[in-house]
């Protein structure tokens, strides 16, 4: 078998090397890898990215040019091409014996390629008349995010518990009003040494069935991805603490105050703050009277931040402005310092991150 020489580096000779228990060649020099026919579809077939019979040629976007690269079979001159139609990285293909090579930095894309290319269509979704509506009537967002590979068995159970909870004490004025005063976070109680547990159990209580079908909904919407990247237990954990520390926040900027508050609004702020920060590729839609807009979550939750921010300046009643806050403020530094963890667990998301993504809004 004659020596294959390296498409880069040109004098380095490459080596027959198992990858994924397929026999590709490698270059130890530039690490660049060559994969004759069928090989790369065979490789990419077995490795985790949600599909087992993969066509790689058929995946690509468009050509882009001639390449200055021979392949090492054949010697005729590479193809650039996109990887994927929305994903702005180019890889050198063989016409003439199908043939990809791939440099270092390429690899872990085209590893996750089928999988990015899913994610990038369904977050490349245009909203139509459907989510139109939906929005007008509801007056919540859509959202365009990766499809959750784990079932969210926390973000479920937390949505059926506070339903449960609420439905528990509502029948009644009067037993409504015995459960916010015994479990409701009342700032003069807890500066007076009592009902120390509040600030967590407020966290099930709602004032309303509007208040709770507001606060499940952007429960739902952000748990669903972040307890498929975190974990069922972690997430329930950062979830409890957001929620814990929002009311404690609250309870110290309102000290002395004997207006007890509920709801699961700062621990859901905190879900706000990692979600912002770890799925920055997502779109949630925006309305203004009846035009929609698809935002990415920097501009959605900065518009929910200045919101908060204006109705505390001005001073608007019914509104825990402290513990939203808060919990976002939490959320924020959760997902800070969380944030390579997570990136090293998900291998789609700092490829969505990249600047190759190409996110339509």
């Amino acid at each position: 078998m004659a020596n294959k020489g390296c498409p880069v580096c040109r004098h380095s000779i490459l080596t027959p090397t198992q990858y994924h228990s397929q026999e590709i060649d490698a270059c130890y020099h530039c690490g660049g890898l060559w994969f004759e026919k069928d090989e790369m579809n065979s490789v990419l077939s077995a490795i985790d990215n949600g599909h087992d019979n993969v066509d790689f040629t058929g995946q690509l976007g468009k050509r882009s040019g001639v390449s200055q690269r021979q392949c090492p079979d054949c010697q005729k001159s590479l193809q650039h091409y996109q990887l994927l139609e929305h994903y702005d990285l180019e890889v050198d293909v063989c016409h003439g014996c199908d043939g990809v090579w791939i440099d270092r930095d390429e690899i872990a894309a085209v590893q996750q390629s089928p999988r990015l290319r899913e994610t990038l269509e369904k977050l490349n979704t245009q909203p139509n008349w459907k989510s139109w509506v939906f929005q007008f009537l509801s007056q919540m967002p859509v959202e365009y995010n990766i499809r959750p590979h784990r079932t969210p068995w926390v973000t479920w159970a937390l949505v059926l518990i506070n339903v449960l909870i609420y439905f528990s004490y509502a029948g009644s004025d009067n037993s409504m009003m015995a459960a916010i005063t015994s479990f409701g976070s009342t700032p003069a109680e807890l500066a007076n040494g009592d009902q120390w547990w509040t600030p967590l159990t407020a966290t099930f209580l709602h004032g309303s069935l509007l208040h709770l079908a507001g606060n499940m909904y952007f429960l739902w919407l952000t748990g669903d991805n972040l307890e498929d990247a975190l974990g069922h237990w972690r997430f329930l954990g950062l979830y409890l603490l957001c929620g814990l520390g929002a009311g404690l926040i609250s309870v110290l900027m309102n000290w002395n105050s004997n207006i007890p508050s509920v709801g699961a609004s700062g621990a859901i702020a905190g879900l706000f703050g990692m979600y912002m920060l770890w799925f920055r590729h997502a779109s949630l839609t925006f309305m203004i009277i009846v035009w929609q807009k698809k935002l990415s979550p920097f501009w959605y939750f900065g518009i929910w931040l200045g919101i908060n921010l204006l109705g505390m300046v001005g001073n608007e009643g019914g509104v825990d402005y402290w513990a939203h806050i808060g919990g976002f403020v939490i959320g924020i530094i959760i997902g800070l310092s969380m944030h390579r963890w997570v990136m090293a667990q998900n291998p789609l998301l700092p490829l969505l991150a990249q600047p190759q993504a190409r996110v339509l809004r």
